[in-house]
Parts: structure tokens; sequence; C-alpha cells
């Protein structure tokens, strides 16, 4: 069986509601890829990785500098509790895409954001920011939850 020279999956980078363009992962060859939308002239709307910080200037993104923003989004591989993210992503094993993928390329530093389709918006996707600043993806969230699990079988 061949296998295919590349598989591309691809999701919308958005600050709050800007969408800044397609960010996209070949699941083949590993590599990462940006096409910036060319409506956005505001470059200090994006990650300051991809254009600089203080002499921005349009260039291709390169894929380490994708991974590098990506990685920095997501539950680290030596996490503590891992095994409990995985679970609440559903998935089976660590995976920067998947992961990237699950958390919407969330983080709690910043508004970038993904999304698969232009019907989510950036008010659902402060609602799932916040339901799970609340409760879900904390250490302590975790260690309640593996408590309650065995005070149950008592």
């Amino acid at each position: 069986m061949l296998l295919p020279k590349s598989k591309i999956e691809t999701v919308e980078l958005m600050n709050e509601e800007y969408y800044l363009g397609d960010l996209s992962y070949d699941l083949i060859s590993e590599e990462y890829s940006f096409k910036r939308n060319e409506d956005i002239d505001d470059l200090k709307l994006y990650p300051a990785e991809f254009y600089g910080l203080f002499n921005r200037k349009i260039r291709v993104v390169p894929s380490d500098v994708i991974r590098e923003f990506i990685v920095d989004r997501i539950i680290p591989y030596n996490r503590m509790n891992l095994d409990c993210y995985l679970e609440y992503y559903n998935l089976d094993f660590w995976d920067e895409w998947e992961v990237f993928l699950a958390a919407k390329g969330m983080c709690f530093l910043d508004t970038f954001w993904i999304r698969r389709n232009n019907e989510e918006s950036y008010k659902k996707h402060i609602r799932f920011t916040n339901s799970v600043r609340d409760d879900l993806l904390t250490e302590e969230y975790f260690i309640k939850k593996k408590f309650s699990k065995i005070s149950s079988r008592k």
C-alpha cells in the first residue's frame, strides 16, 4: 500500500473575532504552514512570533516557528496528570496537533484560538475558556476527581 505524499488538515487562526488566516499541518511530512488573511493589515493582531514584535514585517512563517507557537499553547507531554487531560479531551495519546485541536488552540495568556468552520464564534470560545478556567484543566480539578473516584469505591 502506498502512502500519500501529503495529508493536510487546516484550521482558521483567530484573534477574538478577527480571522487571521489558515493554519495547516501536513500529517505525513509533519510540517506546518500559514496562509495570512490579506485583508488584515494590522500585524499587531498576529502572534509576535510570526511577523516580529517591534520591527514587524510580512514574511513566510517557517514551520518551526509555527510549531513553537503551537507547543507553547498546549499541555506538555510530561505534564503531571497527563492521562487525565487526555481523557478529558478524549485522546488516546499525546500528539501536539491533536491536543492543539482539542484545546481549540487556546492559551490563557492571549486571545488567539482556532476554528474549523466559520459558525464558531468568539463568544463560544470565551464560554468554553471560562468553563475550563473555573473547574477543568487545573491540577486541583484532577486531584479532586481522583479522590472522588477513590471515595466512591469505599
